[in-house]
């Protein structure tokens, strides 16, 4: 088994994180993605004395499934790419990005999506041949629709993971796209998706719409943050989120939702802050592992907090 802890402490100092305080969140995320491995790169300072600050930089890429109109589309994730404070003008980030990238091509991957800061995003498109998307839409949503009584709950443990109703509310949620490609929510990646370490989800279900919520606290005020929402049945046309966005907050106890992404199939109405409001703008950033690809024919469908690793 790879020691995960020299990479667990340089995150931990560089990303200050519940997620960090132990392997156990790295062990899940790398090595038990069902879609196979983590392919990685590190930089380490073979001389330090303290294994703590032996790692300088860290780059990684996660494997994920897509779907297109044609069938599976091998995809990464990029993320954790940190670098030790004081080794940030060393191109460390650089030339492990360029060599994870080939060997990701080399396995038959053929793009990789990311999430990018204000800070960082600049750079990457211009050093790192990523193609820009744009900050991911951010919507305040308020509840406006009547629930109803059927609308399901279910808090996110071990035992939902593996009951009746998980099988039942995730069976058909894989649907073909309607235009470009989105990521493949099959039960299996769902499953494990949902078992992340020091993450607490809820899941809503009615029938015609599967979503997964967390809380959070926004301004001072607690807030029902939606990070998925997939239709349960096949759509030709944008089905409304609004009961989901007001089952959400009433069962989260929150005056309002956030939600953050885009969704072709699901539309869901809300306030969009400005960016200087949001505590940490999210820029999607795309590339394609064959640089003689024009990489604005990649489409996304659908693009929500749960596709990246913020929550």
């Amino acid at each position: 088994m790879i020691d995960r802890s020299p990479t667990t402490a340089l995150l931990a100092a560089e990303l200050p994180d519940v997620r960090f305080t132990d392997d156990t969140y790295l062990r899940w995320l790398y090595d038990e993605n069902p879609y196979g491995g983590v392919i990685e790169r590190n930089v380490d300072d073979d001389d330090a004395d303290d294994a703590e600050t032996r790692r300088l930089a860290h780059y990684a890429l996660i494997p994920q499934s897509y779907r297109d109109a044609d069938g599976l589309v091998r995809a990464m994730f990029s993320l954790n790419a940190v670098t030790r404070a004081g080794q940030q003008r060393q191109g460390h980030f650089r030339r492990i990005g360029l060599e994870i990238y080939g060997e990701a091509a080399a396995a038959g991957y053929e793009f990789v999506v990311g999430v990018s800061n204000d800070k960082s995003v600049g750079a990457v498109v211009k050093y790192m041949g990523w193609r820009h998307w744009g900050p991911m839409p951010v919507r305040i949503c308020v509840p406006t629709a009547v629930v109803g009584a059927r609308v399901e709950h279910h808090r996110v443990d071990a035992a939902f993971l593996e009951s009746p109703d998980f099988d039942r509310l995730t069976a058909g949620l894989d649907q073909p796209p309607l235009r470009g490609v989105t990521n493949r929510w099959t039960p299996e990646y769902l499953r494990w998706r949902l078992s992340r370490p020091h993450a607490a989800y809820v899941v809503h279900a009615t029938n015609e719409l599967f979503a997964v919520s967390t809380r959070d606290r926004r301004f001072g005020v607690p807030a029902a943050v939606l990070l998925k929402i997939l239709p349960r049945v096949p759509v030709d046309s944008q089905q409304s989120a609004a009961r989901i966005v007001s089952a959400a907050c009433g069962f989260h106890r929150a005056p309002y939702a956030v939600y953050a992404g885009i969704n072709r199939k699901v539309r869901v109405r809300g306030i969009r802050p400005a960016l200087r409001l949001q505590p940490s703008p999210l820029h999607l950033i795309i590339r394609h592992l064959d640089p003689a690809v024009d990489q604005d024919l990649i489409d996304l469908d659908s693009f929500e907090l749960l596709d990246g690793d913020a929550y």
